[in-house]
């Protein structure tokens, strides 16, 4: 169901980007204070679920960064940062590929301690009603 159009309102909108990071070539990384980590579901047969770490980076901007539960070593290693803490991913290197599966991607996780600056309450979601469209 379409909404009539009263003005020319959408005309000035610009489109949200995806905030999912993607490691796609070695030496890819990002850097920010881990905010959450929660465990998603996969919704499609055959893909593994996922653990997501929602980072914010220098800039302020929020990248929510997934990794596959198969990758137990990387996992095991976010599962021990904390939640305030200024966290870096880097896409290593590349192993070699199996028969009919892509390159494993090896992932480095590094600390840098602590964000002073970080405060729960700041960073609380706040649920709001949905606007009128």
């Amino acid at each position: 169901m379409s909404i009539p159009k009263t003005t020319d309102e959408w005309g000035s909108a610009k489109e949200v980007t995806s905030n999912w990071f993607k490691f796609e070539s070695v030496g890819d990384k990002i850097k920010g204070t881990l905010l959450s980590k929660r465990l998603q579901k996969a919704n499609l047969p055959g893909y593994q679920d996922q653990w997501v770490y929602e980072l914010k980076i220098a800039n302020g901007s929020v990248y929510n960064v997934g990794i596959s539960c198969g990758k137990d070593g990387t996992i095991q290693r976010l599962n021990n940062c904390k939640i305030g803490e200024i966290i870096g991913i880097l896409f290593e290197k590349e192993g070699e590929a199996k028969k009919g599966f892509k390159p494993a991607k090896y992932l480095k996780v590094v600390t840098f301690g602590m964000d002073e600056t970080y405060n729960e309450m700041d960073e609380a979601e706040e649920v709001m009603p949905p606007a009128e469209m």
